[in-house]
């Protein structure tokens, strides 16, 4: 399992991932009994009391940073990265930032929330942007993943696409961490998280070994990444009716879902049985269904940031309890507490981008099919997690099945 403990980032690659292995081989126990209390509640705010504050300044990890064996490698994927980056940044500041030869102040994001899509990423970074110490940043540039190298064009980071321009996306917030040494600015590209393998600056398995996580690592060390998880079955879902439609066309019936439930899982099996199922993972496809198979993205992250630099949240305990998990979320960005005042606020704020509510209702059979198809995967993902049954989903299921039952109980009274 991931350890919890509070530790100074590492030099060069960070966690072994031998030893992260060896660690999911022993917490491989039985997690039935735990299924059923889930199943029953969860307190969605016990796993907050493990975040705990940066333990360092950004100035200090880039000095004492040491790249890894295969820095070359990571160089040659993106190398206008590093014509870019500093020798040394300003300590004055928390957030990562410097003055470039010609007297410009420059800044890049001190966190990124990575993922994952159709997860409540575009909330939880709504919310945020209101902390008067949060600088303007950029929601989800996409550019690590989506810009390629060598640039094609303005991309998301004009005017050329390559990583001055994305840095200079932040000119705002530098202006404004410029007047306010304390603050920070983030961005939160959704699609980083579960794209590490396929994408960098481009699609990344025709192009190089690296992984996204290594590349992001070795220019931002001492970065802090959020990934926030929804029921894998709710993400599908949503994603499925998102991506579908236009704003003025109807949803889809249960029907159409159902069809396209059965397609991608036999086309996920399809390629396992030509492939392994990490080349499978890395092959992205089909995308939707592999974006919900969190625990295999895991590895890639913590072989490279450290445990404490990673903060995995889950959708359902955040929709429960959203001032806790802001005031965790804070603590883990270093931010100063808001006053009840202040945090009301935020909680006054309309939910972004929430639209699950209003897609009709899919077949139980349907349902069951991506239950049981994700269920091997929740179980690796709860373990890494330190055996934390939440992560089962067992609490939505049953609440699903609680709605089917009633909606059954009503169709035969009407």
């Amino acid at each position: 399992m991931l350890s919890h403990g509070r530790r100074a980032p590492t030099r060069g690659r960070g966690t072994s991932m031998p030893l992260l292995l060896l660690a999911v081989a022993a917490a491989a126990v039985s997690l039935r009994g735990a299924v059923a209390a889930t199943a029953a509640v969860v307190d969605p705010v016990s796993y907050l009391a493990k975040v705990t504050a940066p333990s360092y300044h950004v100035a200090d990890v880039w000095a004492a940073y040491t790249p890894p064996a295969n820095h070359d490698e990571v160089v040659r994927a993106a190398p206008d990265t590093w014509e870019v980056l500093p020798k040394a940044l300003d300590k004055a500041y928390r957030n990562p930032c410097w003055t470039d030869e010609s007297g410009r102040f420059r800044c890049m994001p001190y966190f990124q929330i990575i993922g994952v899509s159709k997860c409540g990423t575009t909330d939880l970074y709504g919310r945020l942007r209101r902390h008067p110490d949060l600088a303007d940043g950029a929601k989800g540039p996409h550019f690590w993943d989506e810009c390629p190298y060598p640039p094609k064009g303005a991309c998301t980071a004009p005017p050329n696409g390559d990583f001055d321009g994305y840095v200079n996306l932040f000119e705002k917030g530098a202006s404004q961490i410029k007047a306010n040494p304390l603050a920070i600015v983030g961005e939160a590209s959704s699609n980083t998280y579960t794209g590490v393998y396929t994408f960098v600056r481009g699609l990344a398995r025709l192009k190089t070994n690296v992984t996204l996580a290594q590349l992001i690592h070795a220019a931002q060390p001492y970065q802090r990444q959020i990934i926030i998880m929804r029921d894998p079955v709710s993400r599908y879902y949503s994603a499925f009716h998102y991506y579908r439609r236009k704003p003025s066309e109807p949803f889809e019936g249960p029907d159409k879902f159902h069809e396209r439930v059965e397609r991608d899982i036999k086309n996920w099996n399809a390629c396992v049985s030509r492939h392994s199922q990490q080349e499978c993972v890395k092959r992205y496809e089909p995308q939707q269904l592999v974006k919900g198979m969190y625990a295999e993205f895991v590895e890639a992250w913590a072989a490279v940031f450290p445990r404490e630099q990673l903060l995995f949240l889950r959708t359902e305990d955040y929709k429960a309890a959203p001032r806790e998990h802001l005031q965790a979320v804070m603590r883990f960005l270093g931010m100063r507490d808001l006053s009840d005042t202040e945090t009301d606020g935020l909680m006054k704020l309309r939910r972004f981008n929430a639209q699950s509510e209003k897609y009709p209702r899919m077949w139980p059979r349907s349902r069951k099919l991506l239950e049981d198809f994700y269920r091997p995967f929740n179980e690796k993902l709860a373990q890494l997690m330190g055996n934390d049954p939440r992560f089962l989903w067992a609490d939505t299921s049953a609440k699903a099945a609680a709605q089917y039952a009633d909606a059954a109980t009503a169709a035969q009274v009407a």
